[in-house]
């Protein structure tokens, strides 16, 4: 059965999204009862294949859609159609159309299973439809299920090839929802993958060492296409395999100790575990083992900034000997980009699922520092690593004037394009239409939520490239932004170039981080967490801000979000700079969020 893949990449999945040609196995005379309506059926099927591995995309569902009014329940014809469909989709620019596509796709499928529950390929192609279209827990656990699916049909069947794709779907699905262990969890769906595709890399350098190194090899032509040929499917699996080491590695350090020692006494394709014999020397060996992975993920691909990054977290601060990953600085603008590039799609589904609280607690600090200075709104805002723009829907109703988004991933940015005063940037649709005469107010629908959006490094960026009337900013908010800097010196000294501090009441910062206690921090004031993100101690940001020319107006503990359904420890600052100051000692008036709410719907029904 001929398999043809297109490849995404993708760092929290592996996704090769499988369109199969299943050809159905007929005799090459056909018998005199054979019908005509069986023939029919046939043809279509056939004439569909032939369309679709031609490209013909059009004409191929045509044959296919023909097929099945013939047919409604003819298998290859349900499961080719819905191929046809999401490679129609590549190309289309209508996202109603799209829709459309996908949904008879994904009913196309799941109409299969029904009929045939173990039908791998169904099973994989609808996990990855479903994936494609939502990542909520949810859709990962049905996603999750249907891997397995097509993982235990090919471990069933002797002549079936071994499934790497879908081991490799399964265990990044499994380790989202926290499934590592057992023979079909994350941790062993990582290993046989590997395992796998390592197979085919020494079957491509067998090829080319026969073809450099037997006795007659001179004496043939050189092969200089099949040789470019093999280079290229080896470097290609060894792009796979830093992805696959990533992950295999990222789940080590997330077992248990309970559970690594579990593991010393299971079968491991990768590991050695002779050395784990209880839950300390066995939680070292997973680590070291994480470490291992992590740093065969950055050999086999070097473009692999995420893996080189989390090195350096695993790498840690004490490690002897220079290493060159070590976390000694911000993360990467490649990291950032690339992490966050790959992210844009689910970014809003994900946090909300981990109850990320953080940028309506921007929003109500912003709103409550207005009370308390006793202003209305806020002029201009820059909204630093604005993402999505989900911190955007919450600042905007309290500027009167511009607001900028800054960011450094272009796929964050042009999501947040497309956020109008009443739509999208968290702003679900039932709540934008549910007040009265919204679904009819096409200027608020068609009003951009931010003013300006611009792709730049926040640490250089210039008011130049930034303002719309050259004036400085009189808030900026950064909603979890420095958890990927370590000295974030650098960043708050352009913050204060970027304000607005000359006007009378001077200009705001509003951040969150992640908060290390004071006792507990290293002497820099910041520490690289195992979960590839910083955390900064009070004593040292406070200081840095006031390096940059900051006072701290308001501090308080916050729980940012949850993870590995544990919270997680951050901290939220309210600094000024310029205008009248606050004398040492006075307080901060903390408003009730349902003032907050209030001014929120009675400022955004004004604009």
């Amino acid at each position: 059965m001929p398999l043809f893949s297109k490849n995404r990449n993708g760092f929290n999945a592996i996704a090769i999204f499988l369109t199969v040609i299943a050809l159905l196995s007929y005799p090459a005379s056909v018998s005199s009862s054979y019908s005509e309506y069986e023939g029919k059926i046939n043809n279509h099927l056939q004439e569909g294949n032939n369309a679709l591995a031609g490209g013909d995309l059009q004409t191929a569902i045509q044959n296919y859609e023909a097929c099945l009014t013939l047919d409604p329940n003819q298998r290859y014809c349900n499961i080719n159609l819905s191929s046809a469909l999401v490679d129609l989709n590549e190309s289309e620019q209508d996202e109603a159309t799209k829709q459309r596509r996908t949904t008879r796709a994904i009913s196309a499928l799941r109409h299969v299973l029904r009929l045939h529950p173990k039908d791998g390929d169904a099973a994989f192609n609808l996990a990855l439809l479903l994936q494609d279209s939502s990542r909520s827990e949810d859709i990962t656990g049905e996603a999750a299920r249907l891997y397995q699916i097509a993982v235990e049909v090919a471990d069933m069947d002797d002549g079936e090839e071994d499934r790497w794709d879908a081991l490799a779907n399964m265990a990044a699905a499994k380790q989202e929802l926290g499934e590592f262990m057992g023979p079909y969890g994350a941790r062993r769906s990582y290993e046989r993958s590997i395992v796998l595709l390592e197979g085919m890399v020494e079957d491509y350098q067998d090829y080319l060492d026969k073809m450099l190194n037997e006795v007659d090899s001179a004496k043939r032509e050189y092969d200089d296409e099949g040789y470019n040929e093999a280079q290229m499917q080896i470097n290609s699996i060894n792009a796979y395999l830093s992805k696959l080491y990533y992950g295999y590695g990222t789940v080590l350090t997330e077992l248990s100790p309970s559970d690594c020692l579990s593991l010393m006494t299971e079968e491991s394709l990768l590991m050695d575990t002779k050395e784990g014999t209880d839950d300390n020397t066995a939680k070292m060996v997973c680590e070291t083992n994480a470490v291992n992975a992590m740093r065969l993920a950055v050999d086999l691909d070097g473009n692999n900034v995420v893996a080189m990054h989390m090195l350096g977290a695993m790498a840690g601060e004490g490690e002897e000997g220079g290493n060159e990953y070590k976390g000694k600085g911000p993360a990467s603008n490649e990291f950032v980009s690339a992490l966050f590039d790959d992210f844009a799609d689910t970014f809003d589904e994900k946090l909300g699922a981990l109850g990320y609280n953080v940028p309506r607690l921007i929003g109500e600090a912003a709103y409550d520092w207005l009370q308390m200075s006793n202003g209305e709104t806020f002029e201009s805002a820059l909204d630093a690593g604005c993402g999505t723009g989900l911190a955007g829907r919450f600042i905007r109703p309290l500027v009167t004037g511009p607001l900028v988004g800054v960011d450094l991933s272009q796929k964050m940015l042009d999501i947040a394009a497309k956020c109008t005063l009443a739509k999208g940037c968290g702003l679900e649709e039932e709540d934008a239409t549910e007040k009265e005469g919204l679904e009819d107010d096409d200027e608020r629908s068609q009003t951009p939520l931010y003013n300006k959006l611009v792709s730049s490094d926040l640490e250089t960026v210039t008011l130049n490239e930034l303002v719309l009337d050259g004036h400085g900013f009189d808030l900026i908010v950064a909603a979890d932004v420095l958890v990927y800097l370590g000295d974030i010196q650098k960043l708050l000294q352009n913050f204060a170039i970027l304000s607005n501090e000359s006007s009378d009441d001077g200009a705001s910062l509003i951040f969150s981080c992640e908060r290390i206690d004071d006792e507990e921090a290293p002497p820099s004031g910041w520490k690289l967490q195992s979960s590839g993100r910083y955390a900064h101690s009070k004593k040292y940001v406070t200081e840095a801000a006031m390096n940059a020319g900051y006072d701290l107006m308001y501090y308080e503990e916050i729980v940012p979000r949850m993870e590995k359904g544990e919270p997680v420890q951050g901290h939220l600052f309210i600094f000024a700079i310029g205008g009248q100051s606050f004398e040492e000692g006075e307080e901060y008036a903390d408003y009730d969020a349902d003032d907050y709410d209030h001014v929120v719907e009675s400022v955004l029904e004004e604009l």
